[in-house]
């Protein structure tokens, strides 16, 4: 699956509404051209109030991504969202209540969050290019 801003949204709705009842509100979205970075979420804090702002999420669109791994992908950056929405983890750290929502995620959900991710595992789109895709599993 080849990945747009529109299918970031469409996903993004649908996940908001099973995974996190519809509490989070619509962030803006990006595509990444990395082959690296599989996902992104990224927000500015207004200082000395309990807002964010610029709330974003990216993904890398070098891939043909797989259904399953594009929802684990969303869901984790979504992860990171909520806890900065809520002011659970406002360092947007991979910390303690990171593992502990992402585990209850995989737990009740089946889904498949990491940490961390392997992105070298990943078909390239057909659009990316075959020898920076190359280049890249092989430095890494």
């Amino acid at each position: 699956m080849e990945i747009t801003e529109k299918i970031l949204e469409q996903k993004f709705r649908e996940y908001n509404l099973l995974y996190f009842q519809s509490d989070l509100p619509l962030p803006r979205f990006g595509l990444l051209k990395s082959y690296s970075i599989c996902g992104y979420f990224s927000c500015a804090k207004i200082t000395g109030r309990r807002r964010l702002k610029r709330q974003k999420i990216e993904m890398s669109c070098r891939f043909d991504w797989e259904e399953n791994d594009f929802r684990d992908v969303l869901v984790h950056e979504m992860i990171h969202y909520y806890l900065a929405y809520k002011h659970i983890d406002n360092e947007l750290t991979h910390g303690e209540a990171f593992q502990k929502m992402s585990q209850d995620f995989n737990q009740n959900f089946g889904l498949h969050i990491t940490e961390k991710v392997d992105c070298s595992q990943f078909k390239p789109s057909p659009n990316a290019s075959r020898f920076m895709f190359y280049l890249f599993k092989y430095l890494y």
